[in-house]
């Protein structure tokens, strides 16, 4: 079975235009975008153009957005800083998102940037309070990614983790943590893995798992080794890279499509879906503002 999450983002697309029509008027989605990653830029236009096709408007913040007179009298990291103040306290801004990898300038940052995004426009989730609240059960919110993964399963009805043993390959702040936190709340038996177990350590874990969900961008990690000769296994691919200019992700589909019971293919594997989640996250942000707005800095 193929798990498309194209043809389901797609779905969610004519449920967020919606709900879009209960936004105040002038709403918009901000996007801080810094540096020149080719891979970013493309991603930031696809958010763009989503946005647009629920009548969402993004705006995009890059450093040209600066006054010159501001450049010259503040760094960047300060800029920033005085940036998302700004969209913090702007009524109409109803998401902000730091678009991921930061320049080497912002990098040291990077952290201390994120969580100073306000939870009730935190829509990626990055800045930890709302993963926080939503893992000790006072609000129901999952980060775009990982959000991503559940709805497919949910979308085809394997979600019920309870009992199953999932291997989780990468423990990124972004995808692999929020991720092992829902699957453990799913009542699911997890296994998590980085760069630091060897590839034979994760092997004894994912050739006996139910599921297996890569997330480390590592090209083919994810081979018919890695996996049992039962073919009833569920693979969620959510890595991205290139081979000879060509996308493919964690998994090397060829070695395991007739193998697995369940696969996400390439290139229309969980990206697509992400994006859906991660404007749809605005309104689960909206559901949740009285509670979030007593935990702004």
């Amino acid at each position: 079975m193929i798990l498309r999450g194209k043809e389901l983002s797609l779905q969610i697309q004519e449920n967020l235009k919606t709900k879009s029509k209960s936004l105040p008027e002038n709403s918009y989605m901000a996007i801080l975008f810094f540096g020149n990653d080719f891979s970013s830029a493309t991603y930031v236009r696809h958010k763009q153009k989503y946005g647009e096709s629920i009548w969402i408007p993004v705006k995009i913040f890059t450093e040209e957005w600066f006054s010159p007179l501001v450049q010259e009298k503040e760094g960047l990291a300060n800029r920033v800083f005085n940036l998302i103040n700004q969209l913090n306290h702007d009524p109409f801004c109803i998401g902000i998102i730091i678009q991921l990898p930061l320049p080497a300038e912002l990098k040291l940052h990077q952290n201390e940037l994120l969580s100073t995004i306000s939870p009730e426009k935190d829509i990626d989730g990055l800045g930890g309070i709302n993963t926080g609240l939503s893992s000790t059960g006072l609000i129901d919110f999952i980060p775009a990614t990982p959000k991503a993964v559940i709805t497919l399963l949910q979308h085809y009805t394997l979600d019920n983790l309870k009992g199953q043993k999932v291997a989780i390959i990468g423990q990124s702040n972004i995808v692999g943590k929020p991720l092992i936190m829902e699957c453990i709340k799913r009542w699911a038996i997890v296994s998590s893995f980085n760069i630091d177990y060897t590839p034979e350590e994760i092997k004894q874990f994912t050739q006996k798992s139910d599921y297996i969900i890569s997330c480390t961008g590592q090209v083919h990690l994810v081979d018919d080794s890695r996996i049992n000769q039962d073919k009833n296994q569920i693979i969620i691919d959510v890595g991205y890279g290139h081979i000879d200019g060509k996308p493919v992700g964690d998994v090397n589909i060829e070695s395991i499509a007739d193998k697995v019971f369940a696969y996400t293919p390439v290139p229309w594997w969980i990206g697509p879906l992400t994006v859906a989640c991660l404007f749809d996250n605005i309104f689960t942000l909206q559901w949740y503002k009285k509670i979030l707005e007593k935990y702004r800095g």
